[in-house]
This record gives C-alpha cells, sequence and structure tokens, in this order.
C-alpha cells in the first residue's frame, strides 16, 4: 500500500522554461510545454466539474429537476474525461511521428 503512496508523489505537473522565450531553448520545448499545461487545466476542470456534478445529484433530495441536472454534468464530465484522454493520446502520438519524443510525461 505504502508503494503506491510514493508512486503517487512521483507524479509531477508539466514546466514551461522561461528560456524558450527568450531564445534561449528550443520553439518546440515551449510549445510542448504550453500543450501541457493546457491538458493539465483541462483535467482538472473536468475532475472539478464532475465533483460539482456528483454533489448536484447527491443533493437532489428527490427533485427530479436537479438529479437529471447533476446526471447530466456527470455525463458531460466523463464524456469531457474521454477528450482529454484522446487528446493526451494523440498529443503523443503527433510528437512521437514528428520525431520530438513525447511531450507529455
Amino acid at each position: 500500500m505504502l508503494d503506491l503512496i510514493g508512486k503517487a508523489k512521483a507524479l509531477t505537473i508539466p514546466t514551461i522554461t522561461p528560456g524558450s522565450i527568450s531564445g534561449g531553448g528550443d520553439v518546440k520545448v515551449y510549445a510542448a510545454g504550453v500543450i501541457d499545461w493546457i491538458v493539465w487545466a483541462a483535467g482538472a476542470l473536468v475532475v472539478v466539474y464532475l465533483i460539482y456534478g456528483g454533489i448536484l445529484y447527491i443533493t437532489a433530495g428527490g427533485d427530479a429537476e436537479k438529479a437529471t441536472k447533476g446526471r447530466t454534468a456527470v455525463i458531460n464530465a466523463v464524456i469531457g474525461l474521454v477528450i482529454v484522454l484522446l487528446a493526451l493520446v494523440i498529443i503523443r502520438w503527433v510528437t512521437s511521428a514528428v520525431g520530438g519524443g513525447s511531450s507529455v510525461k
């Protein structure tokens, strides 16, 4: 069990280096950093929306309209999660096909 906690801590958020902007780095590295941040932000928004929909659904208290609103939010969040994961796969595939290696770690 403790081994899983150690692996969870190993996850790092991608960084954008300021040297990329001033000409000290490669434009591909900077673009990959920006794309990584966009994917991370989209994933975070999906999780927040999923929690929001779940809370709406749980607190509906028998109100069919609130339950439908919560269920719709959860379904939309799951669809958003699938889209984010597909975007991540496509980004990895394109960067490996171009020869830049994997931009997402």
